[in-house]
């Protein structure tokens, strides 16, 4: 065996695509299978909260996958996000950018959740994927477990309480 060298390879391009980087059990893939289908049901939803005019806005689907990578993977805040997005191409994949797409500002994600994501729309997306023929076999009346605290904190009001119950802050 001899010692291979340590040198960084400088390459500029890469032609692997992102999906041939993801191996092909990772529980990832499934994931989002389920999700762009259960995405692809809501379209004529999503169509309606547009309008015909305007700048383009991070769309629906990417910003759904997105707050579903922060809740599985724990990530504290949405410019962590955003941070971790510029280099996990796990991450890149799942929501479906490209290695040089840019990544969104943390205040633009954040102004587009809170505009989009209304609880109306949040319904009809957990709906849509419960009701998806994969998860149904999933699920059972006996036993659920949901990481309350990490969901509660996602809304405004969870990161507003969360914010001002700290030791020393009144």
């Amino acid at each position: 065996m001899t010692r291979g060298t340590d040198e960084a390879s400088g390459s500029l391009f890469s032609y692997v695509d992102l999906k041939e980087r993801i191996p092909a059990r990772h529980p990832l893939r499934k994931i989002r299978q389920v999700v762009n289908d259960a995405l692809a049901s809501l379209d004529a939803d999503f169509e309606a909260l547009y309008t015909d005019f305007g700048r383009p806005s991070i769309p629906l689907e990417r910003l759904i996958r997105a707050r579903l990578i922060q809740i599985l993977f724990s990530i504290r805040s949405e410019r962590q996000l955003m941070e971790q997005m510029q280099y996990n191409l796990l991450f890149r994949w799942f929501l479906g950018l490209g290695i040089d797409d840019p990544v969104w500002a943390p205040t633009v994600f954040t102004k587009n959740r809170d505009r989009l994501l209304t609880a109306d729309m949040s319904r009809k997306v957990m709906a849509a994927i419960l009701a998806h023929r994969e998860v149904a076999p999933l699920l059972s009346d006996d036993h659920f477990s949901v990481p309350f605290r990490q969901i509660a904190l996602q809304s405004p009001a969870g990161q507003w309480m969360a914010r001002w119950s700290r030791p020393g802050r009144r």
